[in-house]
């Protein structure tokens, strides 16, 4: 049985951003901040300032590196998906709030051309696309005395809290459980991108599966393991095809509108996932055992391991061990 604890470490380290590349992309949000509140100040002065709060996996450090896609000009694009919300937070002395259609043409407008190129209009926020192909995502809220409202376009004033759904992840996770979400993001990220038409969880719903499956472990590889069983037990045995949503609104249910194809699309995915890291971990050589891994469920950004068995490791290192802890016979024995 090869234990690929380490592999999985490095793949880690493959997937996740150096801090060059966090910097960048605290930069690009800085800036955009900068320009927005300067567009309210010189365009609408009377009009509640927007305040900025950062949500999403780069809050919760578990954003990864995504593959590379190619444009239509032939240009490899890196599609880093950040989120940051705009908050209009209501003062005791104004009692109501412009419509969901206004406060998205304003940010529409204050942000547009940022980048050379037109903003995108969404129904959950305006979208700020930038040359190297990283986004930016400007979800709006109204927050009163009561609650929080996301302004969605086609739904209208929604109840949403994205800033608890990221206190709550801070609470539960640990460096590991971090990772464990990286590696889930990852195999999203090269499933999809080598079959165009598989559309699986998004990354916020995969959070809350790992989380809520979170099984702990002192190799990584075992952890992962575990954790995807639990969770196709749950989707499967325990309570059915559901995603309940820990926060505000808590006890939906983000699977509810899933196609029966997409649902049947992602059970077979994890199952396929999950029964490479069986057949992974039966195998004895480290080289094939990752191999089965790279090929089928992370790409090579997962790195192959020694062309070893794992008895012989455990040999040479039974060996090594007890040649340091010969006790030496006394002088004139």
């Amino acid at each position: 049985m090869a234990v690929l604890h380490k592999e999985f470490i490095e793949f880690n380290k493959n997937i996740s951003l150096t801090s060059k590349r966090k910097e960048s992309l605290k930069n690009s949000r800085k800036e955009l901040r900068k320009k927005i509140r300067k567009w309210f100040k010189d365009n609408k002065p009377d009009e509640l300032q927007p305040k900025f709060n950062g949500q999403g996996s780069y809050s919760m450090n578990t954003v990864i590196n995504p593959l590379p896609v190619t444009d239509s000009q032939g240009k490899q694009k890196l599609m880093y998906d950040l989120d940051d919300g705009v908050y209009f937070i209501k003062k005791n002395e104004q009692n109501d709030h412009r419509s969901i259609n206004t406060l998205h043409n304003w940010i529409f407008d204050s942000v547009d051309n940022h980048t050379g190129q037109s903003s995108i209009k969404k129904n959950t926020c305006i979208r700020v696309v930038f040359a190297d192909g990283h986004h930016i995502d400007l979800p709006i809220y109204y927050k009163n005395e009561e609650s929080i409202l996301l302004a969605h376009r086609s739904k209208g004033w929604l109840e949403s809290d994205p800033k608890e759904f990221t206190e709550w992840f801070n609470g539960k996770k640990t460096t590991q459980l971090e990772r464990i979400v990286r590696y889930l993001k990852a195999w999203k990220n090269f499933r999809e991108t080598n079959n165009n038409s598989l559309k699986l969880p998004s990354g916020f719903e995969l959070t809350i599966l790992a989380t809520e499956n979170y099984f702990e472990d002192d190799n990584d590889d075992r952890a992962f393991r575990e954790t995807i069983r639990n969770i196709e037990s749950q989707l499967t045995n325990t309570f059915g095809f559901k995603c309940l949503r820990p926060t505000t609104p808590a006890g939906e249910d983000l699977f509810a509108n899933y196609s029966d194809t997409r649902k049947s699309n992602f059970l077979s995915s994890i199952s396929s996932l999950l029964n490479d890291l069986d057949r992974a971990d039966e195998e004895p050589n480290f080289r094939k055992a990752s191999n089965i891994l790279v090929k089928n469920q992370f790409g090579s950004r997962y790195p192959l391991g020694e062309d070893n068995d794992s008895d012989t490791k455990n040999k040479e290192l039974i060996k090594a061990l007890g040649m340091a802890t010969v006790t030496p016979k006394p002088y004139g024995y």
